[in-house]
């Protein structure tokens, strides 16, 4: 309804959850904006851009609070193999 005003709306969020599942209504937000910009942190393994939330807390709960104890950011590569190693295979990383 704000955008329909003409009245500028900018929304901010994660994406993907730590599973790397779309996260709540996100999508629905980024198909219907008129502008989407991601921004993404730098993978701590590899160096480049991270387009993950990868949860080191063992808790999986959809919703945990956190910053670098519970949380680290990786690339696609990096988190593929995080996954594999936690023996965890989300739908978004299946062949």
């Amino acid at each position: 309804q704000l955008a329909n005003r003409g009245i500028r709306v900018i929304v901010a969020g994660l994406d993907m959850d730590y599973k790397g599942v779309p996260f709540g209504g996100m999508p629905e937000l980024m198909a219907t904006a008129e502008y989407v910009t991601k921004v993404h942190a730098i993978c701590s393994k590899t160096g480049r851009l991270a387009q993950y939330s990868y949860r080191l807390n063992p808790n999986d709960d959809l919703l945990l609070l956190g910053e670098a104890k519970e949380y680290q950011a990786l690339s696609r590569a990096a988190f593929v193999e995080a996954m594999k190693k936690d023996d965890k295979n989300p739908p978004s990383m299946q062949e």
